[in-house]
């Protein structure tokens, strides 16, 4: 199928609705693998962007100062790149603080069994906020 079909068959659909959807399917593809000792890979990329898009503003952009963009929250199952869910917030909520909500309401979603050995990050992700949440879920 097409992008726009997809679209076309989606557009009456409430958006949380279809992303519950969404994950529910993907999910179901890669759970399995994820009984496997694995690390978590936390990546934040920043997406500018040309003509006008819903969410863009302009924040901390370095290859195009003044540019609207996204940055993409992406956990990745480490080594295999396979990543395992992506948000895409506007432009100035890079910071790990950010990507929290979002990193930890993936991990309690997870089956214990399914949680990674380990979480790993850039030096944004090493402060003491991210660490106690990390701790608080025994998660290393």
């Amino acid at each position: 199928m097409s992008e726009d079909s997809i679209r076309r068959v989606f557009r009456h659909a409430p958006e949380p609705a279809c992303a519950r959807w969404q994950q529910k399917h993907l999910r179901r593809c890669y759970e399995p693998l994820l009984e496997e000792p694995w690390v978590l890979d936390v990546d934040t990329t920043v997406k500018p962007l040309y003509g006008r898009r819903e969410g863009a503003v302009v924040g901390y952009n370095p290859q195009k100062h003044g540019r609207p963009s996204h940055v993409y929250h992406t956990y990745f199952m480490a080594n295999t790149r396979l990543a395992l869910d992506v948000e895409a917030p506007p432009g100035n909520q890079t910071a790990a603080a950010y990507t929290c909500p979002g990193l930890f309401a993936f991990l309690d979603s997870l089956p214990r069994r399914c949680r990674p050995w380990a979480l790993r990050g850039d030096i944004a992700f090493g402060n003491d906020a991210v660490m106690k949440k990390a701790e608080k879920r025994e998660q290393h």
